[in-house]
């Protein structure tokens, strides 16, 4: 078996060179038949609905032209009205202005008017009673039709009884006068069938053709081929305007059967090429098979010292094919874990730095920034969080591939202003619709934040030009510590919560939204508590809603005010519902939301909006609880948060605290308490105990360190931080507006 090898690849590669070659052929053979059958098909129905397009045009502008004329015509009003001292010169005037119509508009023939009052004819040449008139019985047979408007089939017109000459064939349009009622006369224009049958004779050409029919299948206009070639009809379409029927279709030319020839000969120019390769393949295998053969040998003769190997039958690739499948199965599992980690570390770290799960000193920071390739030096650091406007209407428009690509350019669009203008910035997607920019900057904290307001807006002004949606950029103050990057993030997401009041599409400073505090104020806090209390599930959202709407129907706000009121509960809810799951955010955005805004739209009456809006509410709450109590996780997670309301005075409860107590791991229990409440647990904890105290505030006399020992801190300075994170001013403030506002 010298040449066993070479014999194996040659026979091995021809049937599958020669089965493929050949069926790739006449594959490529028939489609370029079919594509080209095709495009002449639809080539040959466009012509035809352009002719039918032309013709529409000129017979709906004749009509438009003659309904002028009766409208504005005071010669025509007379004259169908009777004589009443009309002259000779009015109707010669008419009979010109006839005259003038088939002059400008080639397809007119002719036109005549006829006058119920006394039988008169008047047309270009005449002016003769009925009985007298060459189309008498056209005539007649219109007076009894009960239409205003008619369009004639084709028919034989003649002006005077003892024409000579062949009569034209025409179609004709018919109005009686007046328009609305009818009752004194016939206005008749006559199209000219010759004049189309050469415009249809110019526009096919020498090679296609179209016939033309009217509704009764007569023939308006037919092809005048002096050899009489048989034609292929390609194509029939009927106009929605006259009804009649247009026929298209080419001559069976000898071009055409020339190219069916060339065809057939480029099918055999493919056989040969088969054939010269089968002749390349056999030359090349000849040449190349001796170090295959080589391989073989060494491989037979390895195999020999081993039993297994040495059974007849056995594949002598097995080698070769078990190593380089496990050496590929190997790299691309490596490159797969290598990258997931890297992502994974990268985004989890950012959260870290955002959320302050854990204290993360300037060495951790230093390793895990040279590790993801980014800068490690800075002397300030902030927050900028860009959101998405309407992401809702956004998400409903494009599909989710094209979102992608959006979100991508505002991603670079952030990269690329910052590196403009010297400053590094690491960005992440925080939420479906929230894009976090993390800006490391060399200038002092008060600089550097103007600095990145000015980047912010550069940004914003880019997204609002170029593309279809636009952004508004919650900024927050700049810190010189890591550990203070939770604070400038909850800042730039305080700053964004003042968008349904502040407006859209602009750049938000966190101290800037707190300016202007007041009674307006007040409301819109009633509405993002209603909103942050709705989204937790609690059944506290009723009471708060009765409050809103009571204001509401106090204040007796008009329906203007009444829209930006439902518009701040749509916008509030969005934010609180992109915090919960992808499943529930969906029944949000798919039926909701549309609900809300039909009634935004539709409402009349306060009282009305206010019972269909509690509905639509109570439904989706319902909805959400379903939903969630179908997670095997859920009643434990509710455990852990009736837990912190009942405990929140503890000065030992903490995350630690919770996850000894109900054996949990403290990532996971935060990721599943955010999934659940879509709420942070800190932040609730946070927040529970900030509101007993503003009770307390309110209520009674106690000093802030009696209060803050009462809620849980141990010292009121982490207490009045605390405070004033979440309320916007501190405790003692809070206390002074309050007693003002009872006075």
């Amino acid at each position: 078996m010298k040449n066993k090898w070479f014999y194996r690849l040659l026979f091995s590669y021809f049937p599958i060179f020669f089965s493929l070659t050949s069926v790739l052929i006449i594959m490529t053979f028939l489609l370029l038949s079919e594509l080209s059958q095709r495009e002449t098909v639809n080539a040959n129905q466009q012509f035809v609905r352009h002719i039918i397009q032309l013709f529409d045009h000129s017979l709906q502008e004749i009509d438009s032209a003659l309904i002028k004329e009766i409208e504005t015509d005071e010669r025509l009003r007379a004259f169908f009205h009777g004589d009443n001292g009309q002259s000779y010169f009015d109707k010669y005037e008419i009979s010109k202005k006839f005259t003038q119509m088939s002059t400008f508009d080639s397809f007119v023939d002719s036109v005549y008017l006829y006058r119920y009052s006394d039988q008169m004819v008047l047309s270009t040449n005449t002016f003769v009673p009925l009985d007298r008139f060459g189309d008498r019985e056209f005539v007649e047979s219109r007076v009894a039709a009960e239409t205003l408007y008619t369009l004639s089939n084709r028919r034989s017109y003649k002006e005077f009884q003892d024409q000579e000459r062949f009569p034209a064939s025409v179609v004709s349009i018919v109005r009686k006068y007046p328009l609305l009622q009818g009752g004194e006369g016939l206005i008749v224009v006559n199209i000219g069938l010759s004049k189309v049958d050469k415009l249809v004779a110019e526009m096919s050409g020498s090679s296609s053709y179209v016939v033309i029919k009217d509704g009764s299948g007569q023939l308006i206009s037919t092809p005048s081929r002096k050899d009489n070639s048989p034609g292929s009809q390609l194509s029939q379409v009927v106009s929605d305007y006259t009804g009649w029927q247009f026929t298209g279709g080419f001559y069976d030319d000898h071009t055409f059967r020339v190219a069916t020839v060339f065809s057939y000969i480029w099918v055999g120019v493919g056989l040969i090429v088969v054939m010269a390769g089968t002749i390349w393949m056999t030359y090349a295998t000849r040449r190349n098979y001796k170090p295959i053969q080589e391989i073989m040998n060494r491989i037979q003769l390895y195999s020999n010292h081993r039993s297994k190997l040495s059974k007849k039958g056995q594949d002598e690739f097995k080698f070769i094919e078990q190593a380089l499948d496990d050496l590929i199965e190997q790299s691309n599992t490596y490159e797969k874990m290598h990258v997931e980690d890297s992502v994974y570390r990268r985004k989890h770290f950012f959260f870290e730095l955002l959320e302050g799960y854990r204290l993360i000193d300037i060495y951790e920071w230093e390793r895990e920034l040279e590790r993801l390739k980014l800068p490690t030096s800075f002397h300030s650091l902030g927050v900028a969080v860009y959101e998405i406007d309407k992401y809702y209407e956004v998400t409903a428009k494009y599909s989710q591939r094209d979102l992608y690509l959006l979100k991508f350019v505002l991603k670079s669009v952030v990269k690329e202003v910052a590196e403009s203008c010297g400053v590094t910035v690491w960005t992440e997607w925080t939420a479906q619709h929230q894009l976090t920019g993390l800006y490391q900057s060399m200038e002092e904290s008060v600089a550097a934040e103007a600095h990145i307001k000015e980047m912010a807006e550069r940004v914003r002004a880019w997204v609002q030009a170029n593309l279809d949606y636009t952004v508004t950029v919650g900024v927050g103050g700049c810190v010189e510590q890591i550990a203070d990057i939770p604070v400038t993030d909850s800042d730039a997401i305080a700053a964004l919560a003042y968008k349904a009041s502040m407006g859209l599409n602009r750049v938000i400073l966190y101290q800037d939204a707190r300016i202007g505090e007041g009674q307006s104020y007040r409301d819109l806090q009633l509405i993002r508590d209603f909103a942050r209390v709705f989204r937790t599930g609690s059944e506290d959202w009723r009471l708060i809603y009765e409050q809103i709407f009571q204001q509401t129907r106090a204040n007796r706000q008009s329906r203007e005010e009444l829209v930006q009121l439902l518009n701040l509960f749509i916008d509030h809810l969005y934010r609180e519902m992109m915090e919960l799951s992808a499943d529930i955010q969906d029944v949000w955005k798919t039926d909701t939301i549309l609900q809300i805004n039909r009634l935004r739209d539709t409402f009349d009456l306060v009282e009305d909006a206010e019972v269909q809006l509690a509905s639509i509410l109570a439904a989706f709450a319902d909805q959400i609880r379903d939903m969630q109590q179908q997670r095997s996780h859920y009643s434990l997670i509710c455990q852990v948060r009736a837990y912190i309301d009942k405990e929140y005075a503890n000065t030992e409860l903490s995350l630690t605290h919770l996850c000894d107590l109900f054996g949990l791991n403290g990532k996971y229990v935060s990721r599943l308490f955010k999934e659940t409440f879509g709420e942070k647990m800190v932040d609730y904890m946070m927040r529970v105990r900030i509101e007993r105290s503003q009770r307390l505030l309110e209520e009674t006399s106690l000093s802030l360190q009696q209060i803050a020992n009462q809620v849980g801190y141990i010292h009121d300075i982490s207490y009045i931080r605390a405070f004033k994170k979440l309320i916007g001013t501190t405790p003692g403030d809070y206390r002074k507006q309050y007693e003002k506002s009872l006075s």
